[in-house]
């Protein structure tokens, strides 16, 4: 996700000047301790699960959130209605990601049921 600055602003001793590019890797920047309670653990639940960037935010704000969300509920709900014993096949600890890719991509995801 790329933005322009607006305004100049200090981040951690670094100064963002109107106009400067940003780059921002959204698998990283929901990860708030101050916003979301366990930032850097998947919670379906959490109170806080709306608070996140991933889809914009103001009138960068994805078009398509609504129906993404609705359908990821839908295929997620659908999944494990039809599988019930599903579940990961190896420690989560041991998913390989792709490290050199901008967003954290699963390169496989084992599973059993």
């Amino acid at each position: 996700m790329s933005r322009l600055a607006i305004d100049d602003i200090e981040v951690e001793g670094t100064t963002i000047r109107k106009g400067d590019g940003v780059f921002f890797i959204t698998s990283l920047i929901n990860r708030d301790e101050n916003v979301h309670e366990e930032p850097d653990a998947l919670g379906w639940h959490r109170s806080t699960a709306r608070d996140h960037v991933s889809f914009g935010f103001g009138a960068h704000q994805c078009l398509g959130q609504n129906l993404a969300r609705v359908t990821m509920e839908i295929a997620i709900g659908t999944l494990l209605e039809r599988l019930p014993g599903l579940r990961l096949a190896v420690p989560a600890e041991e998913i390989p990601f792709n490290p050199t890719a901008g967003f954290q991509v699963l390169t496989e995801l084992p599973v059993a049921w």
